[in-house]
């Protein structure tokens, strides 16, 4: 069975709403988390047996302040486990990015679960620390420090 058609029964059997472009290999989930909301898109690579999820907000970084937002994400990447957040300089377009590989071996629900939950669970943390530094007057090591509090 292909890696699309497995990942699709996954969802589909857990219950999940989604869309699917069978054509592309693309599955699009759509969350409301806490503090913002997110766009999830699984992208299929048949050839190289491996699964690239993506997930997106849909503010973009003006230029003005894609530099303190680079400053933010190398900080906050530096922590991370699993997944990194990246940005697109040209558009301000902000993502975070896992990955599965799988040669020779097909997802488990617990792995594609997990990767949908790395991004946004990322997200719904550093969101409000990056909307500081975006709409505020806030270092970057000041909007990290608001997503870390225990009273924020």
């Amino acid at each position: 069975m292909s890696l699309f058609r497995v990942l699709h029964n996954i969802l589909l059997e857990d219950g999940w709403e989604f869309n699917s472009d069978t054509k592309n290999e693309i599955i699009k989930l759509d969350f409301h988390g806490i503090n913002t909301n997110f766009h999830v898109f699984f992208l299929v690579d048949e050839e190289q047996e491996s699964l690239l999820c993506n997930t997106h907000i849909s503010q973009k970084i003006p230029y003005f302040k894609r530099l303190k937002v680079c400053d933010f994400m190398s900080r906050v990447n530096y922590e991370l486990v699993n997944g990194n957040f990246e940005m697109d300089m040209d558009n301000g377009e902000i993502r975070y990015r896992t990955f599965l590989d799988l040669i020779d071996t097909e997802p488990s629900k617990e792995q594609i679960l997990n990767i949908v939950w790395n991004g946004v669970q990322a997200f719904d943390t550093y969101y409000p620390g990056l909307m500081k530094l975006v709409y505020g007057d806030y270092t970057p090591e000041e909007a990290i420090a608001c997503c870390t509090e225990d009273d924020s």
